[in-house]
C-alpha cells in the first residue's frame, strides 16, 4: 500500500508542473487554464505582435515577453490590473502607451533595449513601481511625473541619449534611496 501511495505522489509530481505553480511558457496552455494563470513567460518566441489573447488572463501577475520583435504595446495593457512585473525588454517597441500608467500594482518594469523616445506622463500613476530599467533606448528625458513613483529603488537609464543637465534634473526627481544609473558624463576637454 505504501509503495502504491509513493508511486501516486511521484507520478503526480511529474505531470503537474505548470498547473500547480500557475506558471506557463505556452500561450495556448495558459489560455486553457484561464484565471489560474499568474505567470506567463513567452520570451524568445519570435513574436512580432503583442498577443492580444493575453488580455483574457485576468489574474496575470507576471508577464515576460522579452527577446521578441514586438513593435507596439496595445492600449488594452491596462486591463491586466493585477500585473506586478512586466518585462518587454529586447523588443522593437517604439512607443509606450499612456494606458501603461493605469497598472497601479506594477512594481517591476523592464523596457530596456527598445527604440522608444518618450515615457508617457502617466508613468506617475505607477505609484507601486520599485524597479524601472530603460537603458539602451532612445530615451532622452523622462516626464516630471516620475517623481510620483516614490517607492522606486532602482532606476537605470545608462546607454541613453540624456545630456548632463537633464540627467541632473532627473536625479533630483527620484527618491533619495533609489539606485540611479545614468550615462557617464563626458569629460572630453
Amino acid at each position: 500500500m505504501r509503495v502504491l501511495l509513493l508511486l501516486i505522489i511521484f507520478m503526480g509530481s511529474l505531470t503537474g508542473n505548470a498547473q500547480n505553480d500557475s506558471t506557463y511558457t505556452n500561450l495556448d496552455e495558459a489560455l486553457k487554464a484561464g484565471l489560474g494563470v499568474k505567470v506567463l513567460i513567452l520570451k524568445k518566441q519570435k513574436l512580432t505582435e503583442f498577443p492580444v489573447a493575453i488580455f483574457q488572463l485576468k489574474n496575470l501577475e507576471t508577464l515576460d515577453l522579452s527577446k521578441n520583435k514586438i513593435t507596439e504595446i496595445p492600449k488594452e495593457i491596462n486591463t491586466l490590473i493585477r500585473l506586478v512585473s512586466l518585462n518587454l525588454s529586447r523588443n522593437k517597441i517604439d512607443s509606450i502607451p499612456m494606458e501603461l500608467g493605469d497598472l497601479i500594482r506594477l512594481r517591476k518594469l523592464k523596457l530596456h533595449h527598445n527604440s522608444f523616445r518618450f515615457l508617457p506622463h502617466s508613468i506617475g500613476g505607477l505609484t507601486a513601481l520599485e524597479y524601472l530599467n530603460v537603458e539602451f533606448t532612445n530615451l532622452a528625458d523622462v516626464p516630471i511625473e516620475l517623481k510620483k513613483c516614490v517607492k522606486l529603488t532602482f532606476f537605470n537609464m545608462r546607454h541613453t541619449y540624456v545630456d548632463p543637465e537633464t540627467s541632473k534634473r532627473i536625479r533630483k526627481q527620484l527618491p533619495d534611496d533609489c539606485v540611479k544609473l545614468f550615462p557617464p558624463t563626458c569629460k572630453c576637454n
